[in-house]
């Protein structure tokens, strides 16, 4: 079937951009147009699986954890892309593409469902805004985790005076802290209009704006993590290392808000319904 070629192409240009991006990063190149491009090249692949997926399904694919994992992993690369390159974008960018490659890859295994039958509930004109909304705020949020990790490493071996060819591939301290800021600057707006129409939208299914279901709990108890890390390094001035325990903080809360209650806490939101 075409859509399983897709499922290969598009993991193999994310793989392939990966290592474009590492061999890149190795010779100390600071344009990695090369990857960018074959990134650039999944990217597309990736969009037209999903395009021919709604074809099949004959509805928009953001139902299940299959079709979600699916969407995420093509806003983290949207994202990065669309992003001004930073100083040394190389291990970034294969960041980028190895999370795009491993979603890819996990929404292939995931459960899916080939029903054309879409519940009551998943018509109204909030759904598909509140979920779209919701997914591109997770996925500026796993990219400023991306950055927030490299941070700890960068932050870790000048500490321990570890200068070394891999360590100078490294964007900076700062390069990094800005990333981080930037996705979190652009994923949080997002975030907060799904947690907005989620409200509206349960209004419409359910006839309440809130019910305290574990989905909505942890959503706000995210939405309060990444508006304490934008007031911290906004209002307060506050950079370095206390902002990115905060990003470490609110990525755990994301994966919990996402996976965690989905899969294992039931409730109105849960993908195994």
């Amino acid at each position: 079937m075409l859509s399983d070629i897709l499922w290969i192409i598009a993991v193999t240009c994310y793989s392939a951009a990966a290592a474009a991006f590492l061999w890149s990063a190795g010779t100390f190149s600071t344009k990695a147009t090369t990857a960018k491009a074959v990134a650039a090249a999944g990217l597309l692949v990736h969009a037209a699986l999903m395009v021919l997926l709604g074809f099949e399904l004959g509805r928009v694919p953001l139902t299940n954890l299959r079709e979600s994992l699916l969407f995420v992993g093509w806003a983290v690369m949207a994202f990065f892309l669309a992003t001004r390159s930073t100083r040394r974008p190389a291990v970034l960018g294969a960041a980028a593409a190895l999370i795009c490659a491993a979603l890819v890859v996990s929404a292939s295994v995931a459960p899916g469902s080939t029903c054309r039958f879409v519940l009551p509930v998943l018509r109204s004109r909030w759904s598909v805004v509140h979920v779209a909304a919701s997914l591109g705020g997770y996925a500026g949020f796993a990219l400023a985790f991306a950055a927030g990790a490299l941070y700890c490493v960068n932050d870790s071996l000048l500490k321990n005076k570890r200068v070394g060819r891999w360590q100078t591939a490294l964007p900076s301290l700062d390069t990094l802290d800005r990333f981080a800021y930037k996705m979190v600057a652009l994923g949080f707006p997002l975030f907060t209009l799904g947690v907005v129409t989620g409200s509206m939208w349960a209004q419409s299914a359910w006839g309440t704006y809130w019910s305290w279901d574990p989905k909505e709990t942890w959503s706000l108890v995210t939405w309060l993590v990444y508006a304490a890390y934008l007031h911290v390094r906004v209002f307060l001035g506050r950079r370095g290392k206390f902002a990115n325990r905060l990003l470490l903080i609110g990525f755990a809360c994301t994966l919990i808000t996402f996976l965690g209650v989905s899969l294992f806490a039931g409730g109105l939101h849960s993908y195994t319904r």
